[in-house]
């Protein structure tokens, strides 16, 4: 049963994954996209530890409040030295709901799905999870720079898991 309920969660993730893709296509003629910058903490149980990592990521406006984006972090579960480190990628889809700026400051909230791609021989398989988080984004003249925090559930083949990411960069 859990098998056909990870079968089930990676279709939905692909699905969902398809129509940011064509949403990002039909949002790009209404106004540029912009592409974003950061560091990351993520702390996750899959792994039982910490690590630094750097993400990717580009976004497109629906509209005025409403964005898709498409994106990845590579972390490095390395503080427990060379030998016992391990590497992942995770990459989502998200839809990001922005609430009015104000001040130059504004609040947002992201949701999606993505895959937790662990890289290495020892590594568990991939598996594919949900994230809902927020953020705080400062803007600047030309770019702006964010803050968000964006847990999420890692749907596994024997049991669920937690990442938890602490995200600082630039957006473009």
């Amino acid at each position: 049963m859990l098998s056909s309920f990870r079968a089930v969660c990676t279709r939905i993730a692909v699905a969902i994954l398809l129509v940011g893709i064509v949403g990002v296509e039909s949002a790009t003629a209404q106004t540029e996209p912009r592409f974003g910058i950061g560091f990351q903490m993520m702390a996750s149980s899959i792994e039982d530890n910490v690590g630094p990592g750097i993400r990717f990521r580009v976004s497109a406006p629906i509209n005025r409040d409403l964005s898709v984006s498409v994106g990845s972090a590579f972390t490095g579960y390395v503080f427990e030295g060379q030998d016992e480190a391990t590497y992942a990628l995770d990459p989502t889809a998200s839809l990001i709901v922005t609430l009015p700026v104000m001040g130059g400051r504004g609040t947002y909230f992201l949701g999606g799905v993505g895959a937790y791609v662990p890289l290495g021989e020892t590594a568990p398989e991939a598996a594919p999870f949900f994230h809902f988080g927020f953020g705080r984004v400062w803007l600047l003249r030309d770019t702006s720079v964010f803050f968000e925090i964006d847990p999420a559930l890692v749907i596994g083949e024997s049991s669920s898991n937690i990442l938890f990411p602490v995200r600082v960069g630039v957006i473009f």
